[in-house]
């Protein structure tokens, strides 16, 4: 990185990353804010429909490491052009097909191509650009980007005229965001460009570093657990504590909003702590006692701060291992694409087994589904001690007399 960077320019860079961000869970989860049409036009049942929008999430978990390798060897920028354009070719047979359950598969695992190219390559991109202190603020907006494709695609799913139009809708989208990609993001001036390494090399490097299994294996149960949270949190008020729905699913969307407040100020407060080790297992054992804490206590104001409390950790420890690549030196911008991507092949692999584990793990019992959460959270903090401490500490002040 040089300083010569137009620092305005980051901003824009920051802006197209969280775009796309937005695209990516926006047009998958687009499907859970139309579950009833899709549903009854496809004839699907519960665990076909699951699998229609858990074959997206699937799709990073297997093209996740290639295409991060690919990011290191050719660049980012066509990489993840390609797959937003796979992207916008899914949403057009998603739209022009005949709904049935073998189409939507096929359709759908097109569709996730966006999101598994970006998770894969996004904090190569804001490696380069950013400096090290704007990494955590850049991975925090990217990860809001998530959050709100996922809740603005729900929320608008009932309010478009019809199944088609909605989909119609995810096709001028796609097509809006390749445009924007192509049209804005740059390489930053002045970098110095590396040989390319062929992609069999970088990722036999990466495959072979103990702090990168960590990582993702730390934000598997991240993830997994996560999705179930916010899945089953609206039943798991309802029922157990006896919310009326419209407020359960209310304050089930706190998680949400605090994972993103947590993610924006993860960096700060690793600094704070003086020592990433312990900031990440107090992060997983934060969301593990809100977790608890909203099964135990009564419910009323706390029930809200427990929940506030699981999002927050879950945020803070999510931003933090997303910039690991560029964390770990012996990583960096050469090999973070790599590295980027067996992070996200693990990542996708909790988000698309545990939220299927856990149910089965509790049965019908969701006051014990609560205490699983708890589990993964607890686990995903105290595999993060097995990582290296990454918080440089502050040099000592010179003495100028």
């Amino acid at each position: 990185m040089t300083d010569s960077r137009p620092s305005s320019y980051r901003h824009v860079i920051v802006l197209v990353m969280a775009v796309g961000s937005f695209l990516g869970n926006f047009v998958i989860f687009q499907m859970a804010g139309l579950a009833p049409q899709v549903s009854g036009a496809a004839g699907l049942d519960q665990a076909q429909f699951g699998l229609v929008i858990g074959i997206s999430i699937l799709t990073a978990a297997i093209l996740g490491m290639p295409l991060g390798a690919l990011g290191d060897r050719i660049g980012v920028k066509p990489v993840v052009a390609m797959a937003i354009f796979a992207t916008l070719i899914g949403c057009a047979g998603r739209y022009a097909a005949a709904p049935s359950f073998g189409s939507y598969l096929f359709w759908m695992f097109l569709i996730g191509g966006a999101n598994a190219a970006l998770n894969a390559n996004f904090i190569k991109i804001l490696g380069v650009w950013l400096p090290p202190s704007g990494i955590g603020v850049g991975v925090g907006l990217y990860l809001t980007g998530i959050g709100l494709g996922q809740t603005v695609s729900i929320a608008a799913g009932p309010r478009f005229a019809s199944m088609e139009s909605a989909f119609l809708f995810a096709i001028i989208l796609s097509a809006a965001v390749l445009v924007l990609w192509l049209a804005l993001l740059k390489t930053p001036p002045n970098l110095p460009k590396a040989d390319p390494i062929p992609m069999s090399a970088t990722l036999k490097y990466v495959i072979g570093k103990r702090d990168v299994w960590i990582g993702g294996i730390g934000i598997f149960f991240l993830l997994g657990t996560y999705v179930a949270a916010t899945s089953f949190a609206g039943t798991f008020l309802a029922t157990v504590k006896s919310v009326e729905p419209k407020t359960a699913n209310l304050l089930a969307s706190i998680i949400s909003f605090c994972m993103l407040l947590g993610a924006l100020m993860s960096d700060r407060l690793a600094k704070l702590s003086g020592s990433s080790k312990i900031f990440l297992l107090l992060s997983g054992l934060a969301a593990a006692a809100g977790a608890l804490a909203a099964l135990w206590l009564p419910c009323g104001p706390v029930t809200a701060l427990a929940l506030a409390v699981m999002g927050f950790g879950v945020g803070t420890y999510c931003s933090y291992i997303l910039s690991l690549p560029m964390l770990l030196d012996y990583i960096g911008p050469v090999y973070a694409g790599s590295a980027g991507g067996l992070i996200s092949t693990l990542q996708s692999l909790g988000g698309f087994s545990l939220p299927y584990l856990f149910p089965v793990l509790a049965g019908e019992d969701l006051g014990r589904l609560m205490v699983w959460l708890a589990v993964g959270f607890v686990l995903m903090g105290v595999v993060s001690l097995g990582l290296p401490e990454l918080v440089k500490p502050r040099e000592p002040l010179k003495d100028n007399a």
